[in-house]
């Protein structure tokens, strides 16, 4: 017994100094492929990016040729009930009142669109990932075609990781977005954690989309990784490894307050997808003095900004045909008049 336990032992330290010896190891997905002018630039840089296109999408069909071409790995970007915003999901999308035939046939549909997808994300569905009946009838389908799960956790409520478990389905939820808010600064802070994540544990996934600003700053930061000793791999290749917790991380600076100050993770009001307090601005002080600050690093809040697959008001990006606008409730009560045709005025008073 005890020679066994001995091996045990032995066996996990091999293990660990094994996974330690190996390069820190990024995936960066970048979803909502289909719609925008940026998205040819961003598909032809020159790393191993994971594609997430978006089914019935105006060029979805050409994007992934063209990712395929630049030995990109695609996944199929699938549009999920969200709690707010589902005017914007996009065609396709799986609802809560949805049945299971109609779930598992609109799923198979959009796969069908992208062929050449070997896994799944989650767009949007801050609300479906969280019902765990819905989920099964969407792993049942992604374990049939044997793909891979990737839940972009668009939800601390999500079920994704139970569900794929139960099926025996291969799947990871993201780490970091890195384009919440779309500035430069915004993009360094969200890409320096990626990095801090990746020599913490190992291993993270980041999820970005197609905005000019995006591709920008990948464009010029993306060399950073090698740099620093971390290898960008397709998606397929951290599957099955847990997220990285969030963690407390220290540094010493000088902070203008009284007293040392700890960072709190913001406040979160639900039930919206979008909307964030923000913290409370420091008490400033005449003379600023070095204190010990701590960031909570939180890479799974309870519910995150829901990312839209385009944004009309920017340049450059093709806008969709804006989608009929529900009629309202209130008018199934209160009929309307039926409009009365023009009157038809007789040939002489026409030429009058």
């Amino acid at each position: 017994m005890r020679i066994l336990q001995s091996l045990c032992v032995l066996s996990c330290f091999w293990l660990s100094v094994q996974a330690q010896s190996l390069p820190p190891q990024v995936a960066i997905i970048i979803d909502d492929i289909g719609y925008q002018k940026v998205d040819p630039d961003i598909i032809r840089l020159p790393y191993p990016l994971t594609v997430a296109v978006m089914p019935f999408t105006p060029n979805g069909h050409e994007m992934t040729a063209l990712a395929s071409q630049h030995g990109k790995e695609i996944m199929l970007h699938m549009p999920m009930e969200a709690v707010a915003q589902n005017h914007l999901l996009g065609k396709g999308a799986l609802r809560r009142p949805m049945s299971k035939q109609q779930v598992q046939q609109a799923l198979h549909k959009a796969l069908d669109s992208v062929p050449q997808a070997i896994g799944i994300n989650n767009h949007m569905g801050s609300l479906y990932t969280s019902l765990p009946e819905q989920m099964d009838w969407v792993i049942e389908v992604v374990a049939e075609r044997q793909l891979y799960f990737i839940d972009s956790k668009t939800t601390g409520k999500s079920v994704v990781s139970a569900i794929t478990q139960k099926h025996g389905v291969k799947s990871r939820s993201r780490d970091v977005f890195l384009d919440n808010d779309k500035s430069y600064k915004a993009l360094d802070r969200q890409f320096n954690q990626l990095i801090q994540l990746a020599k913490q544990h190992g291993h993270a996934i980041a999820i970005g989309h197609p905005y000019p600003e995006t591709y920008r700053y990948l464009k010029k930061n993306l060399p950073r990784l090698a740099q620093q000793g971390i290898k960008v791999v397709p998606a397929s290749a951290l599957l099955d490894l847990p997220a990285a917790p969030a963690q407390l991380i220290a540094s010493t600076t000088k902070h203008p307050t009284h007293q040392p100050a700890i960072a709190k993770p913001t406040a979160i009001i639900p039930p919206t997808d979008t909307t964030i307090m923000p913290a409370a601005p420091p008490t400033l002080d005449a003379e600023p003095t070095p204190t010990l600050v701590i960031d909570v690093v939180e890479p799974v809040p309870e519910l995150i900004p829901w990312h839209p697959p385009y944004l009309p008001q920017l340049p450059g990006f093709d806008t969709p045909a804006a989608l009929p606008v529900a009629e309202p409730v209130w008018r199934r009560f209160y009929p309307q008049p039926a409009e009365q045709p023009a009157p038809v005025l007789p040939l002489p008073l026409l030429l009058r």
